[in-house]
């Protein structure tokens, strides 16, 4: 009788540790994949700084901040200009959403940035960010649907954008007038 009964009380033991390890298993947040770090910036001993994009344009040229595990900060007059890389390494090609991390600075004017992909053969694709509805000094996660781009820039010589393939990406304003204050945080591949 003590036998069984103890018997029955380790079964219920080793049930619940079960049932504990299962939970704890499912439990654990899947991490996602950061395809671009806005907030990486690392000086080398030679002096040279390497940072999470490799040129900035027009009226953001030398209006681009980095702030070191805070993010990159856009601070430009206008919305005509931009930032970006030149054949980048990001694996893009294994997701159909990314989401842009960033904050809207205080003295944004501007309405909207956009975020856009060139491949080799030439064809660019943009996704509109529009500011609308969202607050300032704020950080948002803005998902962008790659399956469905804002406008096609250029069509390449075979149609598509082939994300296996990319020449460039750039995160560049509307072209407006009003001033841009964003801080870029990251690019990021949402868990699955």
């Amino acid at each position: 009788m003590k036998t069984s009964r103890l018997l029955q009380a380790g079964l219920i033991l080793a049930g619940l540790l079960l049932n504990i390890s299962a939970l704890q298993l499912t439990a654990a947040p899947a991490k996602e994949n950061v395809l671009i770090d806005f907030t990486y910036y690392k000086q080398e001993r030679s002096g040279e700084i390497i940072k999470p994009y490799e040129y900035d344009f027009e009226d953001w040229e030398k209006h681009v901040t980095t702030i070191p595990n805070r993010g990159t900060l856009v601070q430009a007059s206008t919305g005509k200009g931009g930032l970006g890389e030149n054949k980048p390494t990001m694996d893009i090609d294994k997701t159909s959403t990314v989401e842009l991390v960033l904050v809207i600075g205080n003295a944004n004017k501007a309405t909207s940035i956009n975020f856009s992909l060139e491949d080799k053969d030439g064809t660019e694709q943009q996704w509109n960010i529009s500011f609308a509805g969202l607050n300032k000094g704020q950080q948002y996660r803005i998902p962008l649907d790659l399956t469905k781009c804002s406008q096609e820039v250029k069509p390449g010589k075979t149609p598509g954008m082939n994300f296996k393939k990319l020449q460039a990406w750039q995160i560049k304003g509307d072209y407006s007038i009003p001033n841009v204050e964003v801080l870029l945080i990251k690019l990021v591949a949402p868990p699955k």
